[in-house]
């Protein structure tokens, strides 16, 4: 459990049967990636052995048994699975209403410094309250496109960067916008688009409706280890009108945007090692259906 602690930059303590009944095997915190001044706490039960997870090929499996542990209670509970044979760590988040049945993770869910990113995320989703884009109206335009176009790129170079509560900064720049105007996509495409960036400012700051990693892929450059994933979060209720058109308000903002996070190879000997993991999330499109 060290090794969990020195990924996230955390402090903690285990757990005693006198607090929970050997229910939490390790009580933990750390600060908040992007939220300055907060911090987060953790909970976790520690498992091992074929009964409680396997190994697959792209990532572990956590089987029933383990995630069942972990339900029984009345907290999130973050299990880390351990293979004792490769002797690696993987973490699973579990909500008090989540299924008790097997279920597959993918490769990120190996403990690195990636992973304090991704359970500030976990954390953040279990947020109650409202969710989507509910009371959002966009309001759709006669102009041409072209006109358009142009008027739309100097607000999306004004707004430059939004925060997410799930993912932290986002970055408006030039990937995004090449990705969402480029020459092979549908000017139906390319016109949603237009309507909904001066809006990014007021729709990322929402909880989405629901938040998917949708690819995630792993290489390793002079002696550092990137990371790189892609999300899509979707936000319900968006409604959109035009002059010519009745109201619809049962339309669905979809938001993608990449990530990318670099550390150390040595991550686990390396001395000062928050200063050396770098994040970045960058816009890549966003339109409605």
């Amino acid at each position: 459990m060290s090794k969990f602690i020195l990924a996230c930059r955390g402090e903690g303590h285990w757990g005693s049967r006198e607090e929970d009944n050997s229910k939490i095997d390790l009580i933990f915190s750390f600060e908040h990636p992007w939220a300055s001044g907060e911090r987060m706490m953790v909970l976790c039960q520690v498992k091992s052995g074929n009964s409680y997870g396997s190994l697959t090929e792209n990532g572990f499996e956590l089987k029933s048994k383990a995630k069942a542990a972990a339900i029984r209670s009345s907290h999130q509970i973050c299990v880390v699975w351990i293979d004792r044979n490769e002797r690696k760590a993987f973490w699973a988040y579990i909500h008090p209403d989540s299924v008790a049945r097997a279920q597959k993770y993918g490769a990120y869910h190996e403990v690195t410094p990636a992973t304090k990113f991704d359970l500030a995320r976990c954390i953040s989703m279990a947020r109650s309250g409202s969710k989507g884009a509910k009371g959002l109206h966009i309001r759709r335009r006669d102009t041409p496109i072209a006109i358009r176009r142009k008027t739309v790129k100097g607000r999306y170079q004004d707004i430059r960067t939004v925060r997410s509560p799930v993912l932290g900064e986002i970055e408006l720049g030039r990937v995004g916008w090449r990705h969402m105007f480029r020459k092979g996509r549908r000017k139906e495409g390319k016109i949603r688009s237009l309507e909904i960036i001066p809006y990014l400012h007021r729709l990322l700051p929402r909880w989405p409706t629901t938040h998917a990693i949708t690819s995630s892929s792993e290489f390793k450059v002079n002696g550092y280890t990137y990371q790189v994933r892609e999300h899509l979060l979707k936000f319900d209720e968006l409604t959109v009108s035009s002059k010519n058109e009745e109201v619809r308000e049962d339309l669905c903002a979809h938001v993608r945007v990449r990530e990318e996070i670099c550390y150390p190879n040595d991550w686990e000997s390396v001395v000062m090692l928050s200063q050396q993991v770098k994040r970045r999330i960058v816009l890549k499109s966003a339109y409605y259906k």
